[in-house]
């Protein structure tokens, strides 16, 4: 019996030493996930003593917790590559759901031709990321990210460090990140729970950004020194 995106919600959040970053960021998406998914999300109880990337699953099971060990240096220079964006219909797309076998094998793909991360391009534009947010900042000091109409996951790690980049002084606009506003980027910001904010510094074998990481520097500071 196939599973459908619609059978399950999820969120995978950063563990140490049972100290879960952000849960609360983490549980609110997976209401909001779970409530465009029609999924009924039941009262439970975290594990103690958890630590790695924790996931948090709600099914007709009830809620499942899975850990698995950190895999990857946080806030690495970065090198990508693209993949075809995986489509769903609006009710779906963007959310964390239960058919997520594409996007593992966009992952396995990316590590088996020794890339960190894949980027995810429809149309065109790079709409999402397998594991990360995308952010990217142009010559004129903006910041853009994807629109969500174009059907990226909204991100923990981004609300997180959000009010930070804009306390910095960047402007924030949405849109469509295009293959010329990759090329002429300052800066790529890559930020997730497994990678913590990465700097993107190649794109399917061609350079990317002009060497600077302030964007990247001011993440890390809104992420906190005990995110690791």
């Amino acid at each position: 019996m196939m599973v459908g995106p619609k059978s399950a919600v999820f969120t995978t959040v950063r563990a140490r030493d049972g100290h879960l970053f952000h849960l609360d960021y983490h549980l609110a998406r997976l209401s909001r996930h779970a409530e465009k998914l029609g999924i009924e999300i039941p009262e439970f109880d975290i594990p103690e003593g958890l630590d790695g990337l924790v996931r948090i699953q709600v099914d007709s099971n009830g809620a499942q917790f899975s850990t698995k060990p950190f895999y990857q240096e946080i806030h690495m220079e970065a090198e990508g590559v693209t993949a075809p964006a995986p489509r769903w219909t609006r009710k779906v797309s963007g959310t964390k759901h239960g058919d997520w076998d594409a996007y593992r094998k966009i992952t396995t793909d990316a590590f088996s031709k020794g890339a960190d991360v894949a980027l995810l391009v429809h149309e065109h534009c790079i709409v999402d990321g397998d594991r990360v947010m995308p952010i990217v900042l142009d010559e004129d000091g903006v910041v853009w990210i994807s629109g969500s109409e174009f059907g990226g996951v909204d991100s923990v790690t981004y609300d997180v460090v959000k009010p930070h980049i804009e306390k910095s002084g960047f402007v924030i606009s949405e849109g469509r990140l295009n293959e010329r506003l990759v090329a002429r980027a300052k800066e790529v910001v890559l930020l997730g729970t497994g990678m913590g904010a990465a700097r993107l510094t190649v794109l399917d074998d061609v350079e990317v950004g002009d060497g600077s990481s302030f964007l990247q520097q001011v993440c890390i500071e809104a992420l906190g020194e005990d995110w690791r």
